[in-house]
């Protein structure tokens, strides 16, 4: 009884493995275990010639799905094949066919895999059939759409060369590559964040490509994209993409370049977009929204201290050239060395135009005592920043021209060394006498 019982159990245990296994090797399962054991061992060895009819009856006996493994041999047997057969044209064309159908077959199956199953086919299109510069972009642009920032930097930097082919070959027209190019520009940027290795190198190329494709002129950005704007001018993807084109396009004079920028400070301010509106408002001459944009940019609490540091230059420059404004120049050339001690050079470099521009009142000596701080201001520039010698030096002896004489300072009791205050344009100063002989 014990033995018949024990007999039975071997039975249904039997039964039971070979369900198991016809469930997962499918209801052939003998022949798609036999042949995967086959082909595998030829494929272990190095032998694709012989491991190519036993993986066909892999695929043919085996359920679809069963390993990613036989998507992959399937790839390396028909890449073997393509070169066996390169003779054969048709044949070798059919053999393409499969293997790009190995990489949609693996994707459908083993999704976690579509990337590189689907970046290594667009890579088997473009070497074997590269020559078609159509398939080529298209293959591409499915690529890049499908996987978004996911996809390889190299496939965008392709697809702009290819786009600049197909210009060239007037295939497409000037509206396509701007399109794409403010399409792969964020894309790569938010790889670049991310610090993807090969990120900084593709946005240059891409860059470059966009740069000597012959479309990238200010009248056909503009024609392109004002309808485009007027349309939705609260999208920030497309005024982001309005406002790089017109950047790397040197557009600054377009009023397409001014809205996109106004829009997009309302849609997403920020110090950046701040300071595009100044640079823009300075082109126009539009000087009271030009520092009240900068100003703005400085206050920003996410602008880092260095970058403030060379804001506030710009800002006292431009206080000092447009509007001779010297009281508010020389409030910003003050607050530089406190931001970025690097640039105190530069700080004094202003405040020394900000004394030569000055206007003072009084005798012969009190209205040339200007000349005396901003000589000063020079010397203390090329000694904080060598690199400013030459230029600071060449001040000096400009404006020591204008020192007064010794006997006309002698005439007001003042001699070389004395201690004296200038007070110029709301301006106070102590300085050193010095005179000319």
């Amino acid at each position: 009884m014990k033995k018949l019982s024990l007999l039975l159990l071997l039975v249904v245990f039997s039964l039971s493995y070979k369900a198991t296994a016809q469930g997962r090797f499918g209801k052939d399962s003998v022949e798609c275990v036999r042949s995967l054991s086959f082909y595998t061992d030829y494929m272990k060895q190095g032998n694709l010639n012989e491991a190519a009819p036993l993986w066909r009856d892999a695929m043919k006996y085996c359920p679809p799905g069963l390993r990613q493994t036989l998507y992959v041999d399937g790839q390396s047997i028909y890449t073997f094949l393509i070169d066996k057969n390169k003779g054969n044209k048709e044949l070798r064309e059919r053999l393409v066919d499969s293997l790009l159908m190995m990489y949609d077959l693996r994707t459908q199956y083993f999704p976690r895999n579509a990337l590189g199953a689907q970046t290594n086919k667009v890579l088997d299109i473009i070497n074997y059939r590269g020559s078609d510069d159509k398939l080529v972009f298209d293959a591409l642009m499915g690529n890049i759409k499908t996987f978004g920032n996911s996809a390889q930097p190299n496939l965008m930097v392709l697809a702009m060369q290819r786009a600049n082919t197909l210009f060239n070959n007037k295939q497409i027209d000037a509206s396509a590559v701007m399109n794409l190019y403010s399409q792969l520009s964020p894309l790569v940027e938010s790889q670049i964040q991310s610090n993807h290795p090969e990120a900084a190198q593709a946005k240059k190329d891409i860059d470059n490509l966009f740069a000597v494709s012959g479309v990238a002129s200010c009248e056909n950005i503009v024609a392109l994209f004002t309808p485009k704007y007027e349309a939705d001018p609260n999208n920030k993807e497309l005024v982001s993409g309005i406002v790089k084109l017109l950047n790397d396009g040197g557009c600054f004079q377009e009023q397409l370049f001014l809205k996109s920028v106004e829009s997009l400070h309302r849609i997403d301010p920020s110090y950046h977009t701040a300071y595009y509106l100044y640079k823009l408002y300075s082109i126009k001459e539009d000087h009271e929204n030009a520092v009240r944009s900068l100003q703005e940019a400085i206050n920003d609490p996410a602008s880092p201290d260095n970058e403030d540091a060379q804001m506030l230059y710009e800002l006292g420059s431009y206080y000092l050239a447009k509007l001779n404004n010297l009281a508010m120049a020389a409030q910003a050339a003050k607050q530089i060395p406190e931001k970025d001690a690097s640039l105190a050079g530069k700080a004094h470099m202003l405040m020394g135009s900000v004394w030569a521009s000055s206007r003072c009142a009084g005798n012969e000596i009190e209205s040339r005592a200007k000349w005396w701080v901003a000589v000063d201001y020079f010397v203390k520039a090329k000694n904080a920043d060598s690199s400013l010698a030459e230029e600071a030096d060449k001040l000096i002896a400009t404006y020591r021209q204008y020192f007064p004489l010794q006997e006309e300072a002698f005439m007001y009791d003042i001699v070389d060394g004395n201690s004296f205050t200038a007070s110029c344009s709301g301006m106070r100063e102590s300085t050193t006498v010095r005179t000319r002989k």
